[in-house]
């Protein structure tokens, strides 16, 4: 971390106040179509709600592949998951489809560390015929590979939070995968193909949005959020991990709340965070919505995580994917999220994120001023490594 914020400081990469002040720029030219396209009549849409049903349903694709079986994820874990992950794809090679596996290096030099037969088991993946490659941008050596996608026979697509470990598929943690068959499902195809070249893909394809860092004043999954939330006239439901959101965004939330929108958080309580460093600046932010009139709940329950990443504004506009909407999300990650405006898709989101704060708590002011409280370290490390959260 230490060393990434000196690269970052000795490239002269702007600072949050100009990154700010650049999504509101760049939102308020494009509030009227909040960068959201329909998704094609012809595509099937399906929220898939629970880590078993995701990877029911992976596997179910996988064995379906007749050609080509393209894969993108943060990290693969050397577990239950992830070796169940690489033997169905090794079957897959096996009889023909060719198999594609991209993961980002320096994560997988992490899971390592933290799961020892990470490497032997994409060694492994490569001996079976599958073809691996850890991403990395020379260029850019802190940046990270941080989208998921799944594209089967480029015409069936898996995008979403989830990464291929045993916490991800079991019931604790809580997640949501969209499967898309059809005409949108393919626009993906091209932007696969980019990154595995090494290449920048083009920043929409579809209802797809690709981010690279190196664009971080025109984030343009953050822009994209931002107008919708500054164009919403009846509702924002957002159900956000980590809620660590640069000030563009609370400022958006709190500014749509007191003009009369229904504003609804669904992220971590302190004790169902895996990651203990933001805690602090999570309840910061949430103390604000809260003074603003925004409704904010948390996931209750040590190794409960929530790890979805999803907007909704005024049950149409719609956006679901890899982007955290947070600071590391923008700085240092290459993310790929659907941004949409599809009914149907808002609907199934909305009855998800229903449920998710049917099974959470209320956040008082009070709650998320005390968290602050007891989070001292985690207060320190925001303002020494804010970029990390």
């Amino acid at each position: 971390m230490l060393r990434a914020r000196l690269w970052t400081l000795r490239k002269r990469e702007p600072g949050w106040q100009a990154i700010n002040d650049a999504w509101h720029r760049r939102a308020a030219d494009s509030i009227a179509e909040s960068k959201a396209v329909p998704l094609d009549g012809g595509d099937r849409i399906r929220v898939l709600t629970t880590g078993e049903e995701g990877f029911a349903v992976r596997a179910a694709l996988y064995a379906s592949a007749s050609a080509t079986i393209d894969l993108a994820t943060y990290y693969i874990q050397a577990d239950e998951t992830g070796r169940a992950t690489v033997q169905a794809l090794a079957a897959c090679v096996a009889r023909g489809v060719r198999v594609r596996l991209l993961v980002d290096r320096g994560m997988t030099v992490h899971k390592e560390r933290e799961v020892a037969g990470t490497l032997d088991l994409l060694a492994g993946a490569r001996d079976a015929g599958i073809a691996v490659q850890q991403w990395r941008d020379p260029k850019r050596p802190y940046d990270a590979q941080h989208r998921k996608i799944l594209l089967i026979d480029g015409g069936a697509a898996i995008v979403g939070g989830r990464n291929i470990a045993d916490h991800y598929s079991g019931g604790d943690w809580r997640d949501a995968d969209l499967l898309i068959e059809g005409p949108s499902a393919a626009a993906l195809a091209p932007l696969f193909e980019a990154v595995w070249a090494g290449e920048t893909p083009s920043r929409n394809g579809g209802p797809w949005v690709d981010y690279v860092p190196s664009r971080v004043t025109a984030d343009e999954i953050a822009v994209a959020t931002l107008a919708a939330i500054d164009g919403a006239h009846r509702s924002v439901d957002l159900e956000l991990a980590y809620f660590v959101v640069p000030d563009a965004l609370c400022d958006a939330l709190a500014r749509a709340a007191r003009r009369g929108v229904r504003v609804r958080l669904l992220t971590n309580s302190a004790a169902s965070n895996d990651l203990w460093f933001t805690v602090w600046a999570a309840h910061a932010a949430m103390e604000r919505l809260i003074a603003a009139g925004c409704h904010v709940h948390a996931r209750q329950g040590r190794g409960r995580t929530l790890h979805t990443k999803l907007v909704v504004v005024d049950g149409e506009w719609v956006t679901v994917g890899s982007h955290n909407l947070d600071y590391y999300s923008s700085r240092y990650c290459c993310e790929t999220n659907l941004v949409a405006r599809d009914a149907r898709l808002a609907g199934a989101l909305g009855a998800f994120f229903d449920a998710g704060l049917a099974d959470a708590e209320a956040v008082s002011d009070d709650d998320a001023r005390a968290v602050c409280r007891q989070s001292r370290v985690s207060r320190l490390f925001d303002r020494a490594f804010r970029d990390f959260q």
